[in-house]
């Protein structure tokens, strides 16, 4: 948890909630207190012991993923 909440500060966000799981990864989707304009949607995504801030692409599909 300790790496999630050094990943949600280079986001500048405030918390994060989960989101569904994707491609094996839990994913955890930044939360912000104040309007954020940083671009894409970029979330969190957890592997074991990998932990690690989405690339664009992965951003992309993951949003795609959560439209269907």
């Amino acid at each position: 948890m300790k790496k999630i909440k050094q990943l949600l500060n280079q986001l500048s966000a405030d918390k994060a909630e989960k989101g569904k799981e994707w491609k094996g990864y839990e994913v955890y989707v930044p939360v912000y207190s104040q309007p954020a304009l940083v671009g894409l949607p970029l979330v969190i995504l957890v592997k074991g012991n990998e932990q690690r801030i989405s690339t664009p692409e992965e951003s992309l599909e993951y949003l795609a993923y959560c439209q269907e």
